[in-house]
């Protein structure tokens, strides 16, 4: 699973972008704690984070006490939290962490958040917009892309996206027979 970007303040470095590891299901127990889905390809990080942004509110970070894994989710506390009813307000939150505090990838992966935003070109040279959202299918992810001609779904795969150029913010696709007509 990828994880996916969301904007805001990100506390000490204003322009950097916060990226969603998660997002709470609901209320669990009657200590406060919650159930966590995750939404990232390393659910173990969870176990050892610290603290992250929680909800709407991206201005302060919110300290957690435990987390550990329930089935294929996670049950966490959140320093504040105490009773199920204070749990229930946070249902459908989402949780996030700057994006520097994400590891490396190996070369040729990326992030949801740094995709997103890159300007989409033909192998010819044609802009085809910007990619607004991924879309994610069980077999390749799926590039939404917004420009002139409206949007166009770009297929993940290597047969089309030819280059992904991060330094110069752009994706070179081979043109496709969808987008000749």
């Amino acid at each position: 699973m990828r994880e996916n970007r969301t904007e805001g303040p990100g506390g000490s470095r204003a322009d950097e972008p916060l990226v969603t590891i998660g997002r709470i299901q609901r209320e669990w127990g009657i200590k406060g704690e919650f159930l966590v889905i995750p939404m990232t390809f390393d659910p173990e990080r969870f176990l050892s984070l610290p603290e992250a942004f929680v909800g709407e509110d991206v201005s302060v970070c919110r300290k957690f006490t435990g987390a550990r894994f329930h089935k294929n989710l996670i049950l966490m506390g959140i320093e504040g939290c105490r009773t199920p009813e204070e749990a229930r307000l946070l249902r459908g939150s989402l949780i996030r962490i700057k994006s520097s505090e994400s590891p490396e990838l190996p070369e040729g992966t990326y992030y949801q958040h740094q995709i997103i935003g890159l300007m989409v070109y033909t192998s010819d040279g044609r802009c085809l917009g910007k990619v607004e959202s991924i879309i994610e299918t069980r077999s390749n992810d799926v590039y939404v892309v917004r420009g002139e001609e409206g949007e166009i779904l770009i297929p993940a795969i290597r047969d089309v996206v030819r280059e992904i150029d991060l330094e110069s913010g752009r994706i070179v696709v081979d043109p496709l027979d969808m987008l000749e007509e």
